[in-house]
């Protein structure tokens, strides 16, 4: 009787399946992850947009006259094809004379409804 030693080197498809399956896994978690990365992206620039737009508006309130701050009517401003509405309003500051002032800025997207709020206080 004659015993063969054959040296066997490779791997069995049996191992190449788990090591692809094990790959699937890592690489869907991957394109989950640039996703959800996408979308941060997305909505962060357009909440920067949103804060210029309303800083830009606060901006003009201190430019003009003191008595002329009140509060106004919505105006939608498009950026970069994006329309968001500005709303100012203005009420009393618990501190005397002062003025509280109000940015608020909505827009939506496929992601939803966003909303930055602006606050400051302008006085005479």
């Amino acid at each position: 009787m004659r015993l063969s030693t054959h040296n066997e080197t490779g791997f069995t498809l049996v191992e190449l399946l788990v090591a692809a399956a094990i790959a699937a896994v890592g690489f869907l978690g991957l394109a989950a992850t640039h996703a959800t990365a996408l979308r941060a992206t997305t909505v962060g620039r357009s909440m920067g947009a949103a804060t210029i737009t309303a800083t830009e508006q606060i901006e003009v309130l201190r430019r003009i006259p003191y008595a002329a701050v009140v509060t106004g009517a919505a105006e939608g401003v498009t950026i970069n094809g994006t329309t968001y509405t500005r709303t100012v309003g203005v009420t009393a500051a618990p501190a005397g004379t002062s003025k509280r002032v109000q940015v608020t800025v909505n827009w939506s997207d496929q992601f939803g409804p966003h909303q930055v709020v602006l606050l400051t206080v302008i006085a005479p």
